[in-house]
């Protein structure tokens, strides 16, 4: 026997539905709902497992920061995190990223928005941080790895106190023939005094 809930319309006249399409509807609804991580990410990710993690050439992991100008990143906070969780223990590794390049973005005007001037920090591995990433991996070999976990972490540079919020969006690269995919899409990020 299916169930069904009564839901008014605009109208004032019931539509009943069954609780399985309300559900779907609503799992569609918080999906989308998601504006800053975009669904085509989820779904790179989705097939991402420990094999591929250990196919990875750290010469070829790249990070690209794109910031709304005023603001400027600090490159010595800046950092590439990754969390492994398996069945025995939970590790956590921390790698410095060293900026390959910086350029200034122009504003664009589209149809629906405008996006101010940015400025694009193309980031990778220093060389400390490929030989531990090389460990990582060697550690994912030998263990049953049932989770990870991806953080980019920036500090700014000083005239970042006096805004009250920063506009950025980050983007991966994992193979060196294939393009970047979006980590997060133009968050706009609270500032609080004293934090990085």
């Amino acid at each position: 026997m299916a169930r069904t809930c009564l839901v008014i319309t605009n109208e004032g006249k019931p539509l009943l539905l069954s609780i399985k399409k309300l559900l779907v509807v609503s799992l569609t609804l918080l999906v989308v709902s998601c504006a800053n991580i975009p669904i085509a990410t989820m779904l790179e990710f989705r097939s991402f497992d420990e094999e591929k993690f250990v196919e990875l050439d750290p010469n070829h992991l790249l990070t690209k920061i794109h910031l709304d100008k005023p603001a400027e990143i600090k490159p010595e906070s800046t950092w590439l995190t990754l969390g492994v969780s398996s069945s025995e223990q939970e590790r956590s590794f921390k790698y410095n990223l060293e900026v390959i390049s910086e350029n200034t973005l122009p504003a664009e005007s589209g149809w629906l928005s405008k996006t101010p001037a940015r400025t694009e920090y193309i980031l990778g591995l220093s060389t400390e941080a490929i030989k531990e990433f090389t460990e990582l991996q060697e550690f994912m070999g030998s263990a049953s790895p049932t989770g990870f976990d991806l953080h980019v972490n920036t500090g700014f540079k000083e005239t970042a106190n006096e805004m009250t919020s920063i506009t950025m969006s980050i983007f991966l690269k994992l193979y060196a023939d294939e393009d970047y995919f979006t980590l997060i899409d133009r968050a706009e990020l609270d500032i609080e005094n004293g934090s990085e």
